[in-house]
């Protein structure tokens, strides 16, 4: 009996041993179809910009990042129904957000504009979009927008709501929608790969509205969770060391990085 004893007393300090020195997994609440921060490759591993600084920022918290994929209007209620530790997908900092989660410092900026063909005479000026049907992305601040600044009954502007951006630019291309509005960093990069040899080409000067868009994006945490923190110094570790300039260069001609 002793010997027994002896081996389960054993055998429970190793795995007390092995749990202290466990792994530690951030699960971190995505998207899978936002190229270029978000996309999935022909064999379905998920890469992109904020994906790869992601997995430098959990490097530089000895943790390892798990991604889980979803719709973006699922995030936040993932994250505070706790099946996710946190929110990486340009997600912007916004007070009505705010009153639900808690963000990181700022990580990048993120300006939106219209996509629409060229020469169609659309512009930032809502008077050229009168009659015309926008797409936006379910959850997103620019349906927000949209639903607040341009409502149809006052804009005449017709608004369609998708769950992808990829649903976007399809309907775009088909012709089933007249204007895309998105962050101009998405839009640049689909742009830049099919929309400008379909003659497609942004649509008039990025809009400002610091009330719906906020200063840029940032990660979400539940309230008080002091994963803020660890974020906070891995986000300042990855903008100093060069990783997120390096990888910034390798799909945009210009910075999204928050100002110093």
């Amino acid at each position: 009996m002793k010997r027994i004893f002896l081996k389960s007393a054993v055998a429970a300090c190793a795995l007390l041993a092995f749990g202290a020195h466990a792994e530690k997994v951030i699960k971190i609440g995505t998207l899978s179809d936002y190229a270029p921060f978000e996309y999935k490759d022909a064999s379905g591993k998920l890469m992109g910009m904020e994906i790869e600084i992601g997995n430098a920022m959990c490097k530089a918290m000895k943790a390892r990042c798990a991604y889980v994929t979803m719709d973006f209007d699922a995030l936040i209620p993932a994250l505070k129904a706790k099946k996710i530790d946190a929110v990486m997908a340009q997600m912007s900092i916004t007070d009505q957000r705010k009153r639900v989660v808690d963000f990181t410092n700022l990580f990048t900026l993120a300006p939106v504009q219209y996509v629409a063909k060229a020469g169609a005479g659309i512009t930032e000026n809502p008077a050229t979009l009168k009659g015309k049907v926008v797409g936006v992305q379910s959850g997103s601040t620019h349906e927000t927008y949209l639903t607040k600044r341009l409502p149809k009954s006052s804009s005449g502007i017709d608004m369609k709501v998708y769950q992808s951006m990829d649903q976007i630019w399809l309907d775009l291309e088909s012709g089933r929608v007249d204007a895309a509005f998105a962050d101009t960093t998405v839009s640049h990069d689909w742009l830049e790969k099919v929309g400008k040899g379909k003659g497609f080409d942004f649509a008039g000067k990025p809009i400002e509205d610091l009330q719906i868009f906020g200063e840029g994006t940032g990660i979400a945490v539940r309230k008080g969770d002091p994963l803020k923190g660890e974020f906070n110094l891995a986000i300042s570790a990855v903008l100093k060391d060069g990783t997120f300039a390096a990888e910034n260069k390798k799909v945009f001609p210009f910075s999204i990085a928050p100002a110093k």
